[in-house]
């Protein structure tokens, strides 16, 4: 089936349409994992799925509390190794779950079911996780349950939960019972190489633990995680009224469990907070423990109402600069709304931390982090919240030297290589065809720089690890790459571009294209710096050993890079062989045959013209003003019908690549796709996490292809092209300290500075001037003569 089949089928959403919510009106056991994914709290440290505190009654469950850039570590076992190889693998830290509560009426212990009436909300602008539930007890006996949870964005440690209790038709007494639990197991799919494998068994030994003496006192569980250096506190507190009395509790191995007594008067509520606290230290820092303390006692004097409004106040924060307001499109608003909040949600903001494939939704890939972050994400986040997408690249900074480590075991005596995918910073990619032979990922973390700075002009970071890491990458290149003979021109041989159904080539375009922008953009830098700063650019130089020769020969490398091209079909060609091969026959493989890497072997995928993902229709996109819009046309003709969109990073950069060549409702299918790729489960996986790159390609596709927006180094350039389905598109961007707003409906466009300094920009051949308030309009029709309204 066809990505535009896909798009253009009835859909039968799993949640209500609502432009600022997730609704879920009914208890579906069938679509229980695929929901928990979807209502997933995180704030970039602490990641939880939105499965019930009291569990349920039926249906396949996938429990997951996970944090963000702390890991364990296991060997990697290979029937046949090698040098080079992979050695360890990092599993992103699953966690004690600390959400468990539990209602019992006369004995029974009550759990969600589909005879239970109830309905829950995420809600974008509060961050908060809402639920009301009525229970019938097998005696009659009903009470109502209230619940709000969320994962704070002010305090990265914590999470809270408040409960709400209600007898409808009785007074009497109802047990509670309150877990921390490190006994709960995953899920794991031995048949999906995507699906990560984790155990709390596995990762975590236990050190001490502790329970509690009256309702008011904490309790946790002190972990040592394997194999790595981190110890790990799950400490759970209480604060209730008055009419609730302790129990008892029984403390086992990995479980902490406290029973209490809710003295309930039919109509009166009796209202409770659970707040969890997760604290990392290495074994030989000091114990975390005390931390932890801290901050639950200090969301027990502020109480959840405090913790609410934080929430609240940090996402209106995000929205009023970051917001997409798209009419008459319910659905893709929707969905466009909830993907930027899970980016929002699944960010590092401490510099140590990045964002995996999944974020902080699921087992999926294992938490590592890819590329996913540097070509999606942060050029999305530069935009939108850049504190974090500099925190992003810190964190890549953090992670230099083991870069450069494994270039030496790459047999690179200079420069640094980036792992494919990783926790640590060391390569974890057990498969190196797909894996280590990517080294566009160099390229990709040279991107992101660039993206970033053009962003928000932060030369400070630029001095500070930009600059750095711009230069020990682009090193790689030249051990890399060679000089050939017989071409004239710079080749790099036996890569692996971003279509993993195409391995170990010959002059891969994207990776040739990437590098060669890599380079180029090295040297500028470093001339800019030298030219500006120049007593920092000579003590620089200094302590990297950086030389005009060597610049000379980046310079060189780029300038002779050689970019296959078919002069018969006048079109780029993928890399030197892909042209030469038997055509995939799309016409005899059924539906239930893809996506292809679960049905084929790798071999006999790479023996044929069939892609993955976008290749090199992403580097048309990426590369912007090096190739005219012809070229990427015939580029996109041809590629697109050859692409099984297996991947969820490809709809995006299509709807792009549609919308810059004119094909806007091409585009819009496309984009379809993307904003509800995990709403509507396109891909059948969003059960074991969220597909990030995807909901970050969901504001590239609108942005930069509807409305055209490109970020240049001359400045922002726009050219606006709606859908027949949008009468009005409306966005706001964080530029340079400024904030923008571009308003476009079928007939014109508007371009309105909403704070910060004047500000230059163009809009299609006209460049023009805002200061702070002013805006300017343009007639869509009239653009290309650069008429003025």
């Amino acid at each position: 089936m066809t990505l535009s089949a896909v798009a253009s089928q009835t859909i039968n959403h799993a949640l209500e349409i609502d432009e600022w919510q997730l609704v879920d009106q009914q208890f579906d056991p069938d679509q229980l994992m695929l929901k928990e994914t979807l209502f997933s709290l995180a704030n970039g440290f602490i990641g939880s799925r939105g499965t019930y505190e009291e569990g349920c009654s039926a249906g396949a469950s996938c429990e997951g509390s996970y944090l963000n850039g702390v890991y364990s570590s296991e060997p990697i076992v290979y029937g046949e190794s090698a040098y080079g190889f992979a050695k360890n693998n990092d599993k992103m830290l699953q966690v004690p779950d600390g959400k468990s509560l539990q209602l019992a009426l006369d004995g029974h212990w009550l759990a969600v079911s589909a005879e239970q009436s109830g309905e829950r909300y995420l809600d974008l602008r509060t961050g908060i996780l809402s639920r009301e539930q009525l229970f019938t007890s097998p005696s009659g006996k009903q009470l109502t349950l209230q619940s709000r949870r969320l994962v704070s964005f002010q305090r990265p440690e914590l999470m809270a939960i408040e409960w709400i209790v209600t007898a409808q038709n009785f007074s009497g007494a109802v047990l509670l019972k309150s877990c921390l639990n490190g006994q709960y197991k995953s899920v794991f799919k031995p048949d999906d190489p995507r699906v990560g494998e984790m155990a709390l068994e596995t990762s975590l030994k236990p050190v001490a633990q502790q329970g509690i003496k009256d309702k008011a006192d904490c309790s946790y569980l002190l972990h040592q995680v394997h194999g790595a250096d981190f110890q790990l506190v799950s400490a759970i507190q209480h604060q209730f009224a008055d009419d609730v009395r302790f129990m008892d509790q029984q403390i086992e191995p990995n479980l902490l469990t406290q029973l209490f007594e809710l003295h309930l008067q039919q109509g009166q509520a009796v209202s409770f907070s659970k707040y969890i606290s997760y604290q990392v230290a290495s074994k030989q820092a000091e114990m975390p423990l005390p931390a932890a303390k801290n901050v639950l006692q200090q969301a027990v004097t502020d109480g959840f109402a405090v913790l609410a409004a934080e929430q609240q106040q940090y996402l209106a924060d995000f929205w009023l600069q970051s917001d997409i307001q798209i009419s008459d499109d319910p659905a893709l608003q929707q969905g466009l709304r909830f993907n930027l909040f899970s980016l929002v949600q699944s960010a590092g903001r401490n510099g140590v931390s990045n964002i995996g494939a999944k974020g902080l939704t699921g087992p999926g890939y294992d938490g590592h982090y890819f590329w996913d972050t540097e070509i999606y994400v942060i050029p999305t986040l530069s935009f939108c919240q850049p504190d974090t997408a500099r925190q992003l690249l810190l964190q890549r900074f953090s992670q230099l030297e083991q870069a450069k480590n494994r270039a030496r075991q790459m047999s690179h005596d200079k420069g640094a290589l980036y792992p494919w995918r990783t926790i640590s910073g060391d390569e974890c990619s057990a498969y190196f065809p797909a894996g280590t032979a990517q080294y566009h990922i160099n390229a990709a973390i040279a991107y992101a720089i660039r993206s970033y700075v053009l962003a928000t002009d932060d030369w400070a970071f630029m001095q500070q690890a930009g600059a750095e890491m711009l230069v020990e990458t682009a090193r790689l290149w030249l051990q890399l790459g060679f000089f050939s003979k017989h071409s004239g021109r710079f080749e790099i041989h036996l890569v692996t571009g971003p279509d993993e159904y195409t391995a170990l080539v010959n002059n891969n375009f994207y990776t040739n294209a990437m590098a060669q922008l890599h380079l180029s953009f090295t040297a500028e830098v470093l001339a800019k710096l030298a030219s500006q700063t120049p007593e920092f650019y000579q003590s620089f130089c200094v302590r990297l050993g950086v030389t005009p020769e060597e610049i000379q020969s980046w310079q060189q490398a780029a300038e002779l890079m050689y970019l296959p091209y078919d002069d018969k079909r006048q079109i780029s060609a993928q890399d030197d062989s892909f042209l030469t091969k038997k055509p995939w026959d799309f016409a005899a493989t059924p539906a239930d045959k893809y996506p292809l890497l679960l049905h084929f072997h790798p071999l006999v995928i790479y023996r044929h013209q069939v892609l993955k993902q976008a290749d090199l229709v992403l580097a048309m996109y990426l590369l912007d003003q090096q190739f005219d819009r012809d070229l990427k046309a015939r580029n996109l003709a041809y590629y697109e019908p050859l692409t099984t969109h297996d991947s969820s990073l490809s709809s995006c950069i299509h709807s792009v690549a549609f919308a810059e060549t004119g094909q806007t409702e091409r585009a819009y299918q496309f984009f379809a796709n993307t904003a509800r790729m995990d709403l509507d489960n396109y891909h059948h996986n969003t059960e074991y996490g969220v597909h990030i790159a995807c909901m970050a390609g969901s504001w590239l596709s609108v942005v930069c292809g509807f409305a055209g927006m490109r970020s240049r180094p001359e400045g922002l350039y726009f050219e606006p092209k709606l859908p027949a389905a949008w009468p009005e598109l409306k966005f706001k961007l964080n530029y340079r300290g400024r904030v923008l707003q571009v308003q476009v409906s079928q007939k014109q466009v508007s371009y309105q500075l909403l704070s910060g300094a004047d500000l230059t920009l163009q809009h299609q051949t006209e460049r023009f001037s805002l200061v702070a308030g002013q805006s300017q309009m343009f007639s869509l029709s009239a653009a290309l003569s650069g008429v003025k309204l």
